[in-house]
């Protein structure tokens, strides 16, 4: 079993016993694109043999210039299971368990609660969100990372220390994504292989601790920074969860940020459509006791919304990020 990991084993920090954890960790890795791809191929080359992945995304040509695990003949292909075939044959030893599904609010703790360490390799805010909750609440440790252009940062949550929103209580002003403001295929690789790095400090219980710990690189200007947040506070007011859209009740207000060109379905009963430009002049016409839930796709806008009205509200506001894309020609 260990021949094959001979040159981590000289590593004092490492050893056997060292080798032995990595080996019997059970981890959750969300996500299959770009981090994933890295963060994947280190864990399971340094003998992380007990891996979960979790994605829904088929393979396509815009994922290969950053998702190093594909070729072209995987176009139109599942990832979960390309990524298992292929990481198979990296490790022979390694039970590979696949999920082929997206992680939400509904399913979030019971993917979660059988997992040691969870890996977000996702790169979609909401879903950070709705990990790290579950993540702190079931006091499991949570890596997460995000890039964007030549941008980004890795850092280590929950798990007894603090929470992703105790770091980020709020939104800026502006949030881009890969699809709109693009992405550099070694950013990725860089954020995704200092995942795995962290992940295995943490099972090596090495010090300092990764939780608590946050590091931002930009790979265009060569900087590395980092500062650490033991103890920054979880904010007072966590109002803003994501749900689906299967745990609106009958009685909630739904109201749908998005217009009937960008969204020309109801996605559930009771939807209101209100522009978020109306919101704070129109939430008085709605009973303020109630669970209020605001959706759009991303829930950028949905966020806005809630904090824009969250001290005239006294019941919870909940979020919606329907990222389902129904044309008006047919799906």
């Amino acid at each position: 079993m260990f021949e094959r990991y001979v040159r981590q084993l000289t590593v004092p920090e490492v050893s056997k016993n060292g080798q032995s954890l990595l080996n019997d960790t059970k981890i959750l890795v969300v996500g299959a694109g770009g981090l994933g791809c890295s963060a994947l191929q280190f864990l399971i080359g340094a003998g992380c043999c007990n891996i979960t992945i979790c994605d829904k995304d088929l393979i396509n040509q815009t994922n290969l210039h950053r998702q190093t695990l594909y070729n072209e003949t995987n176009i139109g292909l599942k990832k979960v299971e390309v990524a298992k075939s292929i990481l198979s044959k990296l490790n022979s030893n390694c039970k590979i368990t696949i999920v082929d599904d997206n992680i939400n609010s509904e399913n979030a703790f019971e993917i979660i609660e059988d997992h040691s360490v969870i890996i977000d390799c996702g790169d979609s805010f909401f879903l950070s969100y709705i990990l790290s909750d579950a993540c702190y609440k079931l006091k499991k440790p949570f890596f997460t990372s995000s890039a964007i252009r030549f941008e980004g940062y890795v850092g280590g949550f929950c798990g007894g220390g603090p929470s992703l929103r105790a770091v980020f209580p709020d939104l800026p002003d502006n949030i881009e994504n890969c699809n709109t403001a693009g992405i550099l295929g070694p950013v990725v690789g860089v954020l995704g292989s200092m995942q795995a790095q962290m992940v295995i400090n943490y099972i090596l219980n090495l010090s300092p601790n990764p939780i608590g710990q946050m590091i931002s690189i930009n790979l265009k200007n060569y900087q590395f920074s980092s500062f650490r947040f033991d103890n920054a506070s979880e904010p007072k007011k966590s109002n803003f969860k994501f749900i689906s859209l299967n745990q609106i009740q009958k009685d909630d207000i739904v109201i749908e940020l998005r217009d009937d060109k960008e969204m020309p379905v109801n996605r559930t009963n009771n939807i209101i459509r209100i522009p978020i430009a109306n919101i704070e002049k129109r939430i008085s016409e709605f009973d303020k006791n109630k669970h209020l839930i605001f959706m759009c796709r991303s829930g950028v806008r949905a966020w806005k919304a809630a904090k824009s009205i969250e001290d005239k509200w006294n019941n919870k506001i909940s979020l919606i990020a329907d990222n389902e894309i129904i044309s008006s020609y047919g799906k």
